[in-house]
């Protein structure tokens, strides 16, 4: 009995010392641990930095951040000198900054080590990995003809500084310009005429000749046409078009006589507004708004087998004599490798000449497409219709009884042509945006009311220069 109370008594004794030493143990334990963690802190040595943005808050969060991931714990104690690598933890903040991030250093390594992060340049920038990104801000106020995109434009939106930014040269308005910029140009155009047609049948002279005293045999037109267009805002372009007009067509007489009549002056000049409505998507539409002033003579004169200073023929004379309107719309279209577009154009006269007549209202409907095969070439394929009214009045020092061109009746008609186009581009060097380009067109359907000589071909060939 004795011998059993002591032994509960030594058990109760050994109970409590042990109870003592855990707790002196555990005391012990969290003293070194205190001290360990103290002696890991890491120290950030930020040399002196100015900016805009509160840099305190971005410090405060790298300081957190690099801490975290210097201090590496098991599930009992710090294990110290651990050589950690801080590209396998994931960071919460995407940090990149122009600036260069400080040296730090563990002070719990005894040859003091310095760790050296990656240096990251570039603009600040700090978002959480948990956000989603906001969309970029795209700045659209871009330059529309013959300077190149900036890259973040790339690919959404209209490319001017390409070969086939510009449609094929016969074709006139049909791009704007940035403000403050200038387009000058010049087009040399040559159409070739010869034989007669009535309807869409061909009609000999001789067929001609049994109706009228004289007919027209063959007829060259020549045209040089000075242009300018002025960015007035980046949405409205000025365009101002001054044409020379040389003119020269034979006839045959009854009896068979031929001769020669010729003309040549300034012609109409033209001044069109053009309006861009739209612009996304590598697609534009603008508005054409242009109008044309009696410019070109309507007393043209030359020598005929009826005396040595006649009057010559409607077709013959340099202008219409009344101030005409020219309204349209133009669209265009683009990808990396293509662009196409289309426009339609009216011409409305207003009113009647000092001669007493006005040539009739016309219609013109264009579309083209067109491959770009380099940085400076591309070529083109463009289908054209137009359709054009009889002379309302006439002039009566002309007879028309004598010649078919002398018939106001007989001027109206319906063409179609098909042109073939080459664009050349320069887009680098002293002689950049400056552009060369040709383009050929020939009927492909003619429907007149003649006799009246009909279309072979057309020929136009042009330079630009923007700057």
């Amino acid at each position: 009995m004795n011998f059993g109370v002591k032994r509960r008594y030594c058990c109760l004794v050994a109970v409590v010392s042990l109870i003592c030493l855990d707790t002196f143990l555990y005391a012990a334990k969290a003293e070194i641990s205190e001290e360990q963690q103290e002696k890991n802190k890491v120290a950030f040595n930020y040399e002196p930095v100015t900016n805009t943005w509160d840099y305190q808050d971005l410090q405060k969060k790298i300081e957190q951040e690099k801490t975290r991931a210097l201090f590496v714990f098991n599930s009992s104690a710090l294990i110290p000198n651990q050589k950690v690598k801080l590209d396998d933890f994931e960071p919460q903040y995407e940090i990149s900054s122009s600036y260069i991030l400080p040296e730090f250093i563990n002070i719990t390594d005894e040859r003091k080590q310095v760790l050296k992060p990656n240096y990251i340049q570039g603009e600040i920038n700090q978002k959480s990995v948990n956000s989603s990104p906001k969309k970029p801000q795209i700045n659209t106020d871009f330059l529309l003809a013959d300077e190149p995109l900036p890259p973040s434009q790339q690919g959404m939106f209209w490319n001017p500084a390409r070969p086939d930014s510009h449609a094929p040269i016969a074709v006139m308005g049909e791009h704007i310009h940035s403000e403050g910029e200038i387009m000058v140009s010049y087009r040399y155009m040559l159409m070739e005429m010869e034989g007669s047609r009535v309807g869409t049948d061909d009609i000999s002279d001789e067929k001609i000749l049994e109706q009228f005293p004289v007919t027209p045999t063959r007829m060259t037109m020549q045209m040089h046409m000075f242009g300018m267009m002025y960015g007035i805002t980046n949405n409205l372009t000025l365009m101002a078009m001054l044409p020379y007009v040389v003119k020269d067509m034979d006839h045959i007489t009854r009896i068979g006589r031929g001769f020669n009549t010729d003309s040549e002056g300034i012609g109409d000049i033209k001044v069109t507004g053009l309006y861009q409505v739209l612009n996304e998507n590598r697609q534009r539409i603008h508005f054409n708004a242009g109008v044309s002033f009696p410019t070109g003579s309507i007393e043209a004169r030359d020598r005929t087998p009826a005396g040595p200073d006649q009057l010559l023929p409607y077709p013959m004379q340099l202008g219409s004599g009344t101030l005409d309107l020219h309204p349209g719309i133009t669209y265009l279209g683009q990808t990396d490798e293509w662009s196409w577009g289309s426009q339609i154009i009216g011409t409305l006269r207003l009113g009647t000449n000092s001669n007493s007549y006005k040539f009739g209202d016309q219609i013109m409907l264009t579309a083209w497409g067109a491959k770009k095969w380099s940085d400076w070439a591309s070529t083109s394929l463009r289908i054209k219709g137009r359709n054009w009214g009889n002379i309302s009045g006439k002039d009566s020092r002309l007879n028309p009884l004598i010649v078919p061109t002398a018939d106001p009746t007989r001027r109206g008609g319906t063409q179609i042509d098909i042109g073939f186009g080459l664009n050349l581009f320069v887009p680098e060097g002293d002689l950049r945006t400056g552009r060369l380009a040709i383009e050929f067109e020939v009927p492909i359907y003619r429907a007149l009311q003649g006799p009246q000589l009909e279309t072979d071909w057309q020929l136009t060939a042009g330079l630009q220069y923007s700057f």
